[in-house]
C-alpha cells in the first residue's frame, strides 16, 4: 500500500469542513486527476509517463469524530482519502492499494496536496462569503468588496459543481460586475462604474487561486443583485 499525506492550516470549525466534505458531487471536480462523476461512480485519469491510466470507482462517504473518509472502490484497487482536523489544521491522507502501487508515490503526493488545498479554499469561501440569497439563477449578495469577491466566486463555482458560468451583477450604486468562469478558471472580469468607466481583467486564473489582489482598486462596495448563467 502506498500512502501520502499533506497538511494545511484551516482556522475554521469542523462544521465548515463538514459542509464541504458532505457534498462530494460539488467537491470532487476540484480534485487532481478528476475526469467525471455519474451518480456514485467516479473516474480519475492519472498520467504516468506517456500513458493515461483510467480508474473508475464507486464512492462511499463516512464520518468520524473531527474527520471523514472517502473510500473509492474499483476493479484496479481501493483508494482511500481521510480528512482529519488537528487543532487549527487539516491533514489529508491518500492511500492506494492495487494496480501499479510502485508507480503511485508521486501521483498520491499530488493528489493529497491538491485535495487539501481545495478543501481549505472552499472552507474559507464558506466562512468569508458575503451573505448570498440565491434562488434558481438570480439573487442578492448583501455585501461585495474586493476582500469578499474571491470567496463569492469560489462559493458559486462550488455550488455549480465546477460548471462554466457567467456571474453578472449590479449594485445599489449602479456598479456593474461580470465574471466569466470556464473549466474552473476565471477567464474574464469586467467592472463598470456609474460613470461608465470600465475595467477589464483578462485573468485565466484557476478559481482556487483568485485572491483579493485581483479586485484591488475596483469600486466594489455594497449589495449586488446578481444573475448566474451557465454557459
Amino acid at each position: 500500500m502506498k500512502i501520502k499525506s499533506y497538511e494545511v492550516e484551516l482556522p475554521h470549525s469542523w462544521d465548515s469542513l463538514q459542509v464541504v466534505i458532505s457534498e462530494p458531487e460539488k467537491t470532487l471536480p476540484f480534485f487532481p486527476y478528476f475526469e467525471s462523476l455519474h451518480g456514485d461512480t467516479v473516474r480519475f485519469k492519472v498520467p504516468r509517463f506517456i500513458f493515461d491510466f483510467g480508474y473508475e470507482f464507486k464512492l462511499a462517504l463516512g464520518f468520524m469524530k473531527n474527520g471523514a473518509v472517502y473510500t473509492f472502490t474499483g476493479e484496479k484497487g481501493v483508494l482511500t482519502v481521510t480528512f482529519e482536523m488537528q487543532g487549527k489544521g487539516l491533514k489529508v491522507t491518500a492511500s492506494w492499494s492495487g494496480f501499479g502501487e510502485l508507480l503511485m508515490g508521486k501521483p498520491l503526493e499530488i493528489f493529497a496536496r491538491g485535495i487539501a488545498e481545495a478543501i481549505r479554499d472552499f472552507c474559507s469561501a464558506q466562512a468569508t462569503c458575503p451573505v448570498l440569497e440565491l434562488e434558481s439563477e438570480e439573487g442578492v449578495v448583501h455585501h461585495v468588496s474586493p476582500e469578499s469577491a474571491p470567496a463569492l466566486i469560489k462559493r458559486i463555482v462550488w455550488e455549480l459543481r465546477g460548471e462554466d458560468f457567467v456571474l453578472e451583477g449590479i449594485s445599489e450604486k449602479g456598479v456593474k460586475l461580470s465574471a466569466t468562469v470556464r473549466n474552473g478558471r476565471l477567464v474574464r472580469l469586467t467592472v463598470r462604474d456609474p460613470l461608465n468607466k470600465e475595467t477589464v481583467v483578462e485573468a485565466d486564473l484557476p478559481v482556487l487561486e483568485v485572491t483579493p489582489e485581483l479586485f484591488e482598486g475596483l469600486p466594489l462596495d455594497g449589495a449586488f443583485k446578481i444573475k448566474v448563467r451557465k454557459i
